[in-house]
C-alpha cells in the first residue's frame, strides 16, 4: 500500500501555507535544520496544503516504482482531531477532486476565525488504480486575525537611561528593558498560546524558563508599515496557580543604532512590548493574560547596553535571580508605561526564526601582545561567542570581533568601520560563569580579548552560528577539491546572509537589506535551503517600501531611504518570476504584479527619447576592474548599458507575468515597450559590424545574451566576443562584479560553452574564488582583491561575487534544473556536463514534490548516471553518449527499459523522457 507524507514546507510560501507538526512529518526528519516549530499563528484565511507521495514500498527490480502519478485527491479539515478520526471534515471536505496537484492546494472550506485549531489529512488516487491510505494527521492554528482581537496594550519605559558613546554621540545604546507580571491560573490547563511583539527584539520567559530557542525575534520590518508578532505554544510552561511572565527587550532596529552616519537612519524611539496569552481550561473555560499598566519594568538589569553595531554590555553583578518566577520582589521596579505602538499593521511571523544552527570550537588561542588574546574559530560566521570564565567580581572582559589579523598578530578592525563590534562582560565572582550576548549578533572569525583573568583556553569559548533557520534542501559534492571548497564557502556565506527575515550583510555599520545582492543569487540559496518563505516575506517589505510615485529604493526594509534606479530594485521583477518558476508560487505573482506595473510606469516615464536609460546608482559593483583601485567600485561596464538591458528584461518579465495572470492588454503594452527598448539598446550600444557591445566587457555581453537582446544573426559573433574576452583577453578569468556574476555562468551553459565556466571556476589566480581560498577565505569576499584593499567597504563575508555560481554547480555539473513552463519542478531537466577533470558529481535537491538526485561518474570513456525522480513528476534526461544505441538503463538497452522513452540525439547527448522512479543510465562518452 502506498503512503502519503504530508509535505513539511515550513512557511515555505510565507503565510500562505499550512505546515505540519513534528509528529506528523516523522518520515522527513533527515534534514538537520528542518523547521521544528508547530505551524501556529497563521493569519492567512486560505492556507495552502501540500503533500508528497511516498512510493518507496512500491519497489521493482530497478528500484522505486516508475511513472507514479496522482490523478485525484481528497482533503479533510476538521476542528478537532476526533472529528478527523471519524472521517468528518467539518471545516472542509474537498470530496474527490480529479487533479494531479499535490502542492499548494488552497484551503476552500468554511471561513476560518482567530485562534481556530485546524486538523487535516489527505488521500490520493494513483494512476496505477490504487488509492493511498489516509495520511497521518497534521495541524495548524490561526493567529489573531483582527485588530479587535488584541486586548493587550503596548507598554514600555522612557529613554532617560539612554547611554551615548563619549567619543561619538552617534553610537546610541540603551540598557535592556526587563518587564514582568504574575497571573493566576485557577483551573487545569488544556492549552495556552502566547502572542508577542517585542520591538526591537525580545526574549519571552515564563516561570523561570526562556520560551523557545529563537534568537532576536521578531523579523525585521519597517515598523511604521508592518510589525510581526510571534506565536508560541506555552502549554507546557504555564501551570495551575501562580505564573510569572517576563520579557527582555532589546533595541534591535527600533532604537536606531545611528542617526546620521553613514546614512540617515529611521528611528522609532524606545523599545516596547505587546503580549497576549490565551489560556484554555480543561473545563472549557478561557482566560486572557495581557500586557497593560499592571506590568512592572526596569532598565537596571544586567544588560547595561545593547546595539548590534557596537555590542552588548553585561554586568553579572546586577543579575536578578528569579525575576521571571512567581513571588519575585519587584518593589524596586517601576510601573510600566502605556506607550504608542508602531504605526504599521500587526501581522503574524510565520517564517522561520533565527536560531543557533551550529556551534564552532576555536582552532587557536594566541597572545600577540601581553594581556591581549586572539581566539580564532577557523571559520567566518555570523553569531555570538559564548564564554566560560572564573575570576574576581568586577573583572571586566572586552571582546572585539572581526575577521582577519594585522601584521603584528592583533585584530584587524578597520573593516568594522564605525561599528565597535565589542562585547563587555563584568564578572560577579561566583564559581564558573557562562555568558553570551542575546540581543546582538556579529559577523566574525576571530575575537580579540582584553581583561581575561588568567590564561584563556580553547575549551572556554564557543562560536554560536546564528541564522534564519531555513531547512536544508540540497547537497552537492564532486571530485574536484577546489570546486568543493568553493561550494562550502558559499554555503557558509549564505548562512551569514539570512538573518531576521532579510538578506543582510553581516558586519560593519550597515547590515542593510540591499536589493542588488539577492536577485538571481536566490537561486543558489534555493538549491541548498528552503528559502521561499524568506524571500516572499522580504518581497512584502519591498512592496510596502515602494514610494507613491512608483519608485523603489535600494534597501528594504528602508531604514536608510535612498536610491531610485533600475538595476538593484529589479529584484521586484526577478524574484517573483523566479519564485513562481522554482516553487510554483502563483500567489507571489498576484501579490507583486501591481507594484511591478507601477514601478515600470515610473521608469518608462524617465526613458530617454531613444528608449534607453541614462544612468543608475552602482553599475557592475566591484567588478575586477576595481582591483587595487582603493574605493572605486562602480566597474567598467557603462551604467546606461546595464540599466537599459535590465529595463528590457523587466519588460520581458512583466509581459510574462501579465500573460500568466490573464491581463492581455498589459501583455501587449509591455511587449511593445520592450521592443522599443531592445531597438534602442542595440542602436546605442552594439557595433553590428563586429558584434561588439560598448566597452567590450564580459558583463555587457552576458546581459545582452541572457536577456535576449542580441539580434539572431549576430548571436554567434557576440558569443565569440564573450569567449575571446574570457579565454584570451583575460587568460581564462572573469571580470564581472555583482551584476554580471548573477548571470555569467548560466549564460555560458546556455550558449554551449560550460567548459569555459569550468575554466573560470577552477582558477586559482586573481580574480577568482580559488585565489580567495588560497588566501585563507572561508566565505566569499566582497572584493576580488580583499587582501590588498584598505579598510572600509571590504567585508570578508558577502555573496555579491558568487552570484548564481552555486546554482550552476547543481544545474550544469550535476545537471538538476527546473522548467519554467512546469513550475515547482513538476517537470525536471537532468542534464549533467562531465567537464574538465571531474570524475564524479553527486547532488540532490528536495523539491516540493520530493527528492531529486543526480549522481554520475566516469571511468575513461564509460559514463554511469544514477537519478531519482519523485512521484507525481516527469523528467527529460540528457545522457552524454556517442549515440543512442550505446545507452543502457539498469543493464538493458535503454530502448527496451520500462518507462524510458527516447526523444532525440542533441549536442552529444541521448535525450529521454521518464516518469518518477530510480534509473541508472550507462553510456560511452563522445570524444571531447
Amino acid at each position: 500500500m502506498n503512503h502519503l507524507i504530508p509535505r513539511r514546507l515550513t512557511a515555505c510560501l510565507l503565510a500562505a501555507l499550512a505546515v505540519l507538526s513534528s509528529a506528523a512529518a516523522a518520515g522527513l526528519t533527515h534534514l538537520r535544520c528542518e523547521y521544528r516549530d508547530n505551524p501556529i499563528g497563521i493569519d492567512v484565511m486560505k492556507p495552502r496544503l501540500s503533500w508528497m507521495i511516498d512510493d518507496k514500498e512500491q519497489k521493482t527490480e530497478t528500484g522505486m516504482a516508475r511513472g507514479l502519478r496522482q490523478i485525484a485527491y481528497q482533503v479533510l479539515v476538521a476542528s478537532t482531531s476526533e472529528h478527523l478520526a471519524d472521517g468528518q471534515g467539518d471545516l472542509w471536505d474537498s470530496g474527490k477532486v480529479a487533479c494531479d496537484q499535490s502542492i499548494q492546494v488552497e484551503y476552500a472550506g468554511i471561513m476560518l476565525d482567530s485562534l481556530m485549531h485546524c486538523h487535516w489529512k489527505v488521500r490520493v488516487w494513483l494512476n496505477d488504480g490504487k488509492t493511498t491510505e489516509w495520511s497521518a494527521v497534521a495541524s495548524w492554528s490561526m493567529g489573531l486575525l483582527k485588530a479587535q482581537d488584541w486586548e493587550a496594550k503596548w507598554i514600555g519605559l522612557d529613554m532617560k537611561d539612554a547611554s551615548v558613546d563619549r567619543q561619538d554621540a552617534e553610537k546610541r545604546r540603551l540598557p535592556a528593558r526587563y518587564l514582568r507580571r504574575e497571573f493566576i491560573a485557577g483551573k487545569n490547563i488544556r492549552r495556552a498560546m502566547a502572542y508577542v511583539c517585542g520591538l526591537g527584539c525580545f526574549d519571552l520567559h515564563i516561570n523561570g524558563s526562556k520560551i523557545g530557542d529563537h534568537i532576536m525575534d521578531p523579523v525585521l520590518t519597517e515598523y511604521n508599515k508592518r510589525a510581526s508578532y510571534v506565536a508560541f505554544d506555552v502549554t507546557q510552561n504555564v501551570r495551575l496557580g501562580s505564573n510569572a511572565v517576563g520579557v527582555i527587550l532589546g533595541n534591535g532596529r527600533l532604537f536606531a543604532p545611528r542617526l546620521k552616519n553613514p546614512a540617515p537612519y529611521l528611528d522609532y524611539g524606545a523599545p516596547r512590548l505587546l503580549v497576549q496569552i490565551e489560556v484554555e481550561y480543561e473545563d472549557g473555560g478561557h482566560a486572557r493574560w495581557v500586557s497593560d499598566g499592571g506590568w512592572r519594568a526596569t532598565a537596571d538589569g544586567p544588560i547595561t547596553a545593547n546595539n548590534e553595531y557596537d555590542g552588548e554590555e553585561y554586568d553579572a553583578r546586577k543579575e536578578m535571580p528569579g525575576w521571571d518566577t512567581a513571588g519575585f520582589d519587584e518593589s524596586k521596579w517601576r510601573e510600566a508605561s502605556l506607550v504608542d505602538g508602531p504605526k504599521g499593521q500587526l501581522v503574524a511571523q510565520v517564517m522561520e526564526p533565527n536560531r543557533v544552527v551550529d556551534i564552532l570550537k576555536p582552532v587557536l588561542v594566541a597572545e600577540p601582545t601581553p594581556g591581549v588574546w586572539i581566539v580564532d574559530f577557523g571559520q567566518a560566521f555570523y553569531g555570538q561567542v559564548r564564554i566560560k570564565v572564573r575570576g574576581q567580581a568586577g573583572t571586566t572582559i572586552k571582546m572585539t570581533a572581526a575577521y582577519s589579523l594585522k601584521a603584528d598578530g592583533t585584530l584587524k578592525t578597520v573593516d568594522n568601520r564605525n561599528a565597535n563590534c565589542t562585547d563587555v562582560y563584568i564578572l560577579k565572582g561566583l564559581d564558573e560563569e557562562t555568558w553570551c550576548p542575546v540581543l546582538k549578533g556579529q559577523g566574525l572569525r576571530r575575537i580579540q580579548i582584553s581583561g581575561w583573568p588568567g590564561t584563556p583556553t580553547a575549551g572556554q569559548f564557543e562560536g554560536l552560528v546564528v541564522s534564519t533557520d531555513v531547512a536544508h534542501a540540497g547537497e552537492f559534492a564532486c571530485s574536484n577539491p577546489l570546486i568543493s571548497k568553493i561550494h562550502r564557502n558559499i554555503i557558509w556565506g549564505a548562512r551569514m546572509y539570512k538573518r531576521h527575515g532579510v538578506p543582510l550583510d553581516p558586519d560593519r555599520d550597515e547590515r542593510q537589506g540591499w536589493l542588488g545582492d539577492p536577485a538571481k543569487d536566490a537561486e543558489s540559496d534555493a538549491f541548498n535551503f528552503n528559502v521561499a518563505g524568506f524571500y516572499s516575506k522580504w518581497l512584502g517589505d519591498i512592496r510596502l517600501d515602494q514610494r507613491g510615485d512608483g519608485s523603489i529604493g535600494d534597501i528594504s526594509p528602508n531604514f536608510w531611504d535612498w536610491g531610485n534606479g533600475v538595476l538593484w530594485p529589479s529584484v521586484i521583477t526577478i524574484l517573483p518570476e523566479w519564485l513562481y518558476d522554482f516553487y510554483g508560487d502563483r500567489r507571489v505573482l498576484e501579490a507583486n504584479y501591481e507594484p511591478i506595473k507601477k514601478w515600470m510606469i515610473f521608469h518608462q516615464q524617465r526613458l530617454e527619447p531613444d528608449f534607453t536609460v541614462s544612468q543608475d546608482s552602482y553599475g557592475d559593483w566591484c567588478d575586477a576592474s576595481t582591483m587595487d583601485q582603493g574605493g572605486k567600485a562602480m566597474g567598467n561596464t557603462a551604467m546606461p548599458l546595464l540599466s537599459t538591458a535590465y529595463f528590457f528584461n523587466n519588460c520581458r518579465i512583466a509581459a510574462r507575468l501579465a500573460q500568466l495572470l490573464d491581463k492581455p492588454d498589459d501583455v501587449k503594452w509591455f511587449d511593445a515597450l520592450g521592443d522599443k527598448v531592445k531597438d534602442g539598446f542595440n542602436r546605442k550600444f552594439l557595433d553590428a559590424a563586429t558584434g561588439t557591445y560598448a566597452g567590450d566587457t564580459q558583463c555587457g555581453y552576458v546581459l545582452a545574451l541572457k536577456f535576449g537582446l542580441v539580434p539572431p544573426q549576430l548571436h554567434d559573433a557576440v558569443v565569440a566576443r564573450l569567449i575571446d574576452n574570457i579565454l584570451v583577453k583575460n587568460q581564462g578569468h572573469l571580470t564581472v562584479g555583482l551584476i554580471g556574476m548573477q548571470w555569467l555562468m548560466q549564460t555560458l551553459t546556455d550558449v554551449g560553452r560550460p567548459d569555459v565556466g569550468f575554466t573560470i571556476a577552477t582558477q586559482t589566480t586573481r580574480p577568482s574564488w580559488g585565489y580567495m581560498i588560497g588566501k585563507g577565505a572561508t566565505t566569499i569576499w566582497e572584493r576580488w582583491d580583499c587582501d590588498t584593499q584598505g579598510g572600509g567597504m571590504n567585508s570578508e563575508a558577502l555573496l555579491i561575487l558568487s552570484g548564481n555560481l552555486d546554482a550552476w554547480f547543481y544545474q550544469t555539473l550535476a545537471g538538476i534544473n527546473y522548467v519554467p513552463d512546469a513550475p515547482g519542478f513538476k517537470h525536471i531537466i537532468i542534464h549533467p556536463r562531465p567537464l574538465g577533470d571531474l570524475t564524479w558529481v553527486k547532488a540532490h535537491h528536495d523539491s516540493l514534490f520530493g527528492r531529486i538526485t543526480s549522481e554520475w561518474k566516469r571511468d575513461g570513456n564509460k559514463f554511469t548516471m544514477d537519478i531519482t525522480i519523485p512521484a507525481n513528476t516527469t523528467a527529460t534526461v540528457h545522457v552524454p553518449s556517442k549515440d543512442q544505441g550505446g545507452v543502457s538503463e539498469s543493464e538493458r538497452p535503454a530502448a527496451n527499459a520500462t518507462g524510458v522513452i527516447f526523444l532525440r540525439m542533441e549536442n552529444g547527448t541521448a535525450v529521454y523522457t521518464v516518469g518518477s522512479g530510480t534509473y541508472q543510465f550507462q553510456s560511452t562518452l563522445p570524444d571531447m
